[in-house]
């Protein structure tokens, strides 16, 4: 009977050998797609922030994570800018362009985002507390998930924006167009 037990064993064995066999390059594979799937250009372009300081026109840089808190940028030109998950607390952008540009996640507690273009925008996920966005274009963007506690949203444009799970609790948005009862 020992040698019975020790012969089941032994094909336990080979069997789980070519088991692994398979799922070593599976997990390969997994592990592969995951090191892929990583976003490239996590930091900003130095050559994109100089210029945007420098210009105030950068459309299409990264800016991605850049800390911008506290800039004058009014006016700036920002169209279709990477800015996901910038740091823009404070900063001047009344007026300013940043029409198709991704601030997935960025910061703009306490901005000034007066009459700024945010037409198409992504801000879903974006810190917006305390901010002002008098008169601001806020046309088919995505703010889904954005944080609007407090902000100052007289007269901003909210038609066709994505408004899944916004907060606008103690926002003002009196005479602010496409906000749904």
């Amino acid at each position: 009977m020992l040698k019975n037990e020790r012969a089941i064993d032994s094909q336990t064995l080979l069997n789980s050998g070519s088991a692994m066999k398979k799922v070593i390059p599976m997990t390969v594979m997994l592990l592969t797609s995951l090191v892929v799937a990583i976003p490239v250009g996590a930091e900003p372009n130095a050559t994109d922030l100089q210029q945007l300081r420098m210009t105030k026109v950068c459309p299409r840089c990264n800016l991605n994570g850049a800390d911008l808190s506290g800039i004058d940028l009014q006016g700036a030109v920002l169209t279709d800018a990477n800015l996901i998950g910038a740091n823009l607390s404070g900063a001047n952008l009344s007026t300013a362009d940043l029409k198709g540009a991704d601030m997935t996640g960025a910061n703009f507690q306490m901005a000034n985002l007066s009459a700024a273009n945010l037409n198409a925008a992504n801000l879903s996920t974006a810190n917006l507390l305390g901010s002002v966005l008098l008169e601001a274009n806020l046309n088919a963007a995505d703010l889904s998930k954005a944080n609007f506690y407090g902000a100052d949203l007289r007269r901003a444009n909210f038609q066709g924006a994505n408004l899944n799970e916004v907060n606008l609790f103690g926002a003002d948005v009196e005479g602010a167009r496409g906000l749904r009862p």
